[in-house]
């Protein structure tokens, strides 16, 4: 009897700490998932791959939670990819997007969301509902504006405009639609106006 109950509390200790330990496993290659089932692959990094296409292997974990994708060569996100419903923090910095990914539109999940050093040069009304979003990096983009629904996420805490060349009027408009987020924007130049 006490053999049985020494090995319930092992297995009652010892399993969720494994369940624990993979949620907190990076894995750093596609290859590297493979040894483990897929839903069981929560964070991926995939940066500095030299990615020209977002690998399809991708969209079978549907339990990811984090994706880094930053530093590679990517210009475009499959439609597949809202499928990634438990996704919430994405890093597509540095990358060669010349447009706003339209799939992440409608993926609530994302909280944070890294876009800077691109080539984007505006963003879709669609960006509003991307209500759970808590931190917004676009820093480094091409960029003359943002839409009116960016008033849309409450839940935004912070939005990094740093490199982006806006007036003091626009920056003054952006400000005015989310007052309640810290936005970090570079000096405002009045020069080509």
């Amino acid at each position: 009897m006490k053999v049985n109950a020494g090995l319930f509390w092992v297995i009652f200790l010892i399993l969720p700490l494994r369940s624990v330990s993979q949620q907190n496993h990076l894995f750093t290659s596609i290859s590297e998932t493979q040894s483990v089932h897929k839903d069981s692959v929560f964070r991926l990094d995939l940066s500095k791959q030299k990615l020209v296409k977002l690998p399809s292997e991708i969209l079978n974990y549907s339990n990811l939670r984090e994706l880094y994708l930053a530093k590679n060569k990517l210009t475009q996100l499959p439609s597949g990819f809202k499928d990634l419903k438990h996704l919430e923090v994405l890093d597509l910095s540095k990358n060669l997007f010349e447009k706003f990914p339209i799939p992440l539109c409608s993926m609530l999940s994302i909280k944070q969301l890294f876009l800077g050093r691109n080539k984007i040069t505006s963003f879709p009304d669609c960006l509003g509902q991307m209500t759970g979003l808590e931190v917004l990096d676009i820093w480094y983009n091409q960029i003359d504006n943002l839409p009116h629904s960016i008033s849309n996420l409450k839940n935004l805490k912070s939005l990094d405009l740093r490199g982006v060349n806006f007036s003091r009027a626009v920056q003054e408009q952006i400000q005015a639609l989310i007052p309640w987020c810290k936005i970090e924007f570079d000096l405002g130049c009045d020069c080509a106006h």
